[in-house]
Parts: structure tokens; sequence; C-alpha cells
């Protein structure tokens, strides 16, 4: 374990911001944000999840803390106005100001979502005027914040099923998703600047589809990709005209995907350099951590794989 420790600190080192993502709710994402707070100098751990929640809205068991060392930072609601921090600068969010604090003592914090993705990467750029490291805690489902970030540890393990193979299949399911290739066409990147508009990319042109979203207009965009490179879809993209589709279909980001099939491509990539197991689940029962590990290794290609409670 302190090897794979040592690559993941080693691929770490140079990624400014991190997002700890999960396949499922207490699946073990916060005990992998300490870890991280733990061995980066100078790192601060913020969160896309419920404001604060002191005890999980679901299984109403306490939620872990984020414990942040002396010297570390932390975003927090600015009604707390902590006398263990020192703040360094205040934001609005959604849920009222929040503050940047450096503590000045080893303490254990609930952090609180600061907004939207686009929210997210904007504070994140200011805070690195402060800080090294920027981890962001991802609540469950809202694995799309990865792709604004440099790197991704996905989380999986016991919550996610109680047999091996059934976590080894929806893990590595997800990992494909999330890593989907970025697009290789030279005009995708002017798609960035027509972000909800149906495109088709033909002979090195860019043509629009007159339709307006892609759920209710399955079947014209399908009739408009025959002999084209490619397609770029802006909304969820699921079995129905996945399937259908037989050029390549770009979307803006992996969180769009909800099909097994067709050839995907994301506007905004994602960098999983590794994946935590966490072996025992909230629930009471656990699974092998040794098997789901070499499993993992064996179908994921080389990514680090490391149990989260051994770190």
């Amino acid at each position: 374990m302190e090897r794979a420790e040592k690559k993941i600190l080693e691929k770490i080192r140079n990624c400014r911001t991190i997002s700890v993502i999960g396949l499922a709710k207490n699946v073990g994402k916060t005990t992998v944000v300490n870890f991280l707070l733990r061995r980066l100098g100078r790192a601060c751990a913020i969160t896309i999840g419920r404001d604060g929640e002191e005890r999980d809205t679901i299984f109403n068991i306490p939620k872990p803390s984020v414990h942040i060392p002396k010297g570390s930072f932390a975003v927090v609601p600015s009604s707390i106005l902590p006398e263990w921090g020192e703040i360094l600068e205040t934001f609005d969010a959604p849920s009222g100001k929040v503050v940047l604090v450096r503590a000045k003592l080893d303490v254990d914090v609930q952090t609180i979502r600061v907004g939207s993705f686009e929210m997210t990467a904007k504070i994140s750029e200011r805070l690195m005027d402060y800080c090294k490291h920027i981890i962001v805690d991802g609540a469950l489902g809202r694995t799309g914040i990865a792709s604004y970030m440099d790197c991704a540890i996905l989380v999986t393990g016991a919550e996610v099923d109680r047999n091996v193979e059934e976590v080894v299949s929806k893990t590595v399911e997800i990992f494909k998703r999330i890593t989907t290739p970025p697009v290789e066409y030279d005009t995708a990147e002017k798609l960035k600047n027509l972000p909800d508009k149906v495109m088709i990319g033909k002979d090195g042109k860019l043509l629009e589809v007159a339709v307006d979203g892609v759920a209710g207009h399955e079947k014209e965009i399908v009739k408009a990709c025959k002999k084209v490179d490619f397609v770029y879809l802006p909304g969820a993209v699921t079995d129905e005209i996945a399937s259908k589709l037989k050029c390549d279909i770009v979307v803006p980001s992996s969180e769009h995907i909800f099909s097994n099939r067709g050839k995907f491509k994301v506007l905004k990539p994602t960098n999983v350099i590794a994946v935590a197991v966490n072996a025992t689940s909230v629930k009471g029962f656990e699974v092998n951590s040794k098997e789901l590990i070499l499993e993992l290794q064996k179908r994921l290609n080389g990514i680090i794989v490391f149990d989260v409670l051994c770190t």
C-alpha cells in the first residue's frame, strides 16, 4: 500500500485542482479527502454537496468530518466565524456567504457547497493565490465536477454492492464512461461557443440541426446525421438515440452520457489518476479488499488502485 500511496502522490503533485468522486453515498470520499489533506502541503478542501449536513440525510448516520491540519485551508459558512481559523477571503454562494479560512490548529469541520461546477472552478482559481492544491469533494451523482479539475480519484467499494464482482463491474462501467476520450476534430473547438445547439460536423464544417434540444427530437437528429463525421449533442444522451447514430457522438462532458452504446467523445475530458476502494459498508457488511483491488487492477489496465482505509 505504501507503494500505491507514493505513486498517487507523485501523480498528484503537479495537479492544482483535485476532485474526489464516488459511486455511492457513504462510499468513503471524505476519507480520501482527509488522506490528501494529510499528505499535501497548503491544501484546501471544498465540496459539491449538501450544505454542511452533520448527518447523512438518507441513512441518518453521522457524516465523517473533514480533518483540516494546522496550516491547511477550508471553505466554510461565514456564519461560523471560526475561532480556529484565519479568514482570508469571502465569497458569495447560492447558500449565502462562505469564507476561505486557514486553520490555526488541527480541526474537524463540515465543508460547504459553493455552487455549480462553473462557480466551483472559478472559486478554485482564486483559491490558488493561497493554496497549493484544491481538493473538491463531489456529492453523489456529481461526477461532472471532475472534468473541471486537473485530476480525479474515483471511490468505490462495499457500499456499491455486497458482491466483489458486482462492485468491479459497476466500477469499470462508470470508470470507462468518466474517462471517455476527448474529441479530435479541429472544428470541435468552436462547439464550446455553441453550448446549447445540436450541431453536425461534415467535411471540416459545422452545421446546425434545427431542433430545440435532444429529448423529443431523436428521429430528426438521426435523419440529419447520415454521412457526417460527428454530431454534437448538448443534452443527456440515452440508448434511444445513441444506438441509432453511426457517427461519433460529441458531448460536453461524460456526465451527459447515459448509454453504453455509441462512439462517444467529450469536449471536457476527465483525468482519473486512481481508484480508491473502501471494503466496509455503513450498513455493516464487508467485501474482500485484496480481491477487489486485484480484480480492479486487472480490468483497469494499470490504473492505481488502493484501499482508502490503509492510507
